[in-house]
């Protein structure tokens, strides 16, 4: 009982025989937190510059690195937590870097998934209207633009505003292939095609087709949203 009593009087005083093992892990734990912190403020950075990230390097302290591995090494030059993360990576201490496009990547998902929330809390409104555009990228893959038009009555004076929810990748350019992946994409920002009122698109008859075009199929689905 004797032992027990002075067991519990350490743990709660954090003195057992593993609290300076259990600090250095808080320490560790501590510089990792402040270094992907650090690295996801690039990223933001870079993003909301339309800026690249890579170039036709990907290591420090090479020539043509690209702009993200360019800002690594800038606040390398003032800043602690980067300095002793590029020290590690540079003396071969670690092989975790946290610099590679995997996690800039993903990064860059998790900015875009928030951003995508916090468009869907401000449209406070039940009804909307769709606005979609198709166009090839540079690798020729058809991407579908989507664009929300709704009401704000989230702040003191009520607007109407339109806000660029991302490209769909597009493998079935047909009036039916099309709707598909724009109804898929509104069950997963979780928002009702129902509540659609409006819907808009380009002169391409897949889109603003009266038989087969994506017009049709929303209007079969939907009788009340009109098409502009």
């Amino acid at each position: 009982m004797v032992t027990w009593y002075d067991l519990r009087l350490r743990l709660q005083k954090h003195q057992t025989i593993n609290c300076v093992a259990q600090r250095q892990l808080e320490k560790e734990k501590d510089h990792w937190r402040k270094v992907l912190f650090r690295i996801l403020l690039m990223v933001k950075f870079l993003a909301k510059h339309n800026l690249a990230f890579h170039g036709t390097n990907s290591t420090l302290y090479q020539d043509n690195n690209g702009n993200f591995l360019g800002l690594v090494e800038m606040l390398a030059e003032f800043d602690p937590i980067i300095q002793e993360h590029v020290r590690r990576i540079t003396n071969n201490e670690t092989h975790v870097q946290y610099l590679g496009h995997g996690i800039q990547n993903e990064l860059i998902h998790l900015l875009a998934s928030a951003i995508k929330s916090e468009i869907i809390k401000k449209k406070e409104a039940k009804y909307f209207s769709v606005i979609l555009d198709c166009t090839p990228d540079a690798s020729h893959q058809e991407q579908m633009s989507l664009i929300i038009r709704y009401v704000n009555a989230s702040s003191t004076f009520v607007s109407i505003e339109e806000s660029f929810l991302g490209f769909l990748d597009v493998n079935d350019t047909t009036g039916q292939g099309l709707f598909d992946v724009l109804q898929e994409e509104l069950r997963n920002l979780d928002l009702d095609l129902d509540d659609v009122r409006g819907q808009s698109y380009d002169n391409g008859a897949n889109m603003k087709g009266k038989n087969n075009g994506v017009q049709r199929k929303l209007l079969d689905k939907n009788p009340r949203a009109f098409y502009s």
